[in-house]
């Protein structure tokens, strides 16, 4: 399950499978992998499976069974415009040399 803000498991509610959520807050049963940057598990909440998360909640009477990671960072790649940088390049290799043409 996919959420693009906060997901809410009631006391009464109940969720098997993965969930994709910004926030996560617990009070019921869930039993799979969880990834949001948030996640409570509120005093009757029970949760089983592995969660990656940067910020886990236990109150005093909720449940975790299973493993805890970090979210990985996300990996920003820049690009760079090679034929650009080529041209600087050739630029300064011409200026550098000391060849006289006739």
């Amino acid at each position: 399950m996919h959420v693009e803000g906060t997901l809410v498991v009631a006391e009464s509610g109940r969720v098997k499978g993965d969930i994709y959520a910004k926030q996560l807050i617990v009070n019921g049963l869930l039993d799979g992998n969880c990834h949001a940057e948030h996640i409570q598990v509120l005093a009757k909440g029970r949760v089983s499976g592995k969660i990656w998360s940067n910020n886990l909640s236990i109150e005093p009477g909720g449940k975790f069974f299973g493993e805890a990671a970090e979210l990985p960072e996300k990996e920003v790649v820049t690009l760079k415009d090679k034929s650009n940088e080529a041209r600087k390049t050739a630029a300064k290799t011409d200026k550098s040399s000391d060849r006289k043409t006739a």
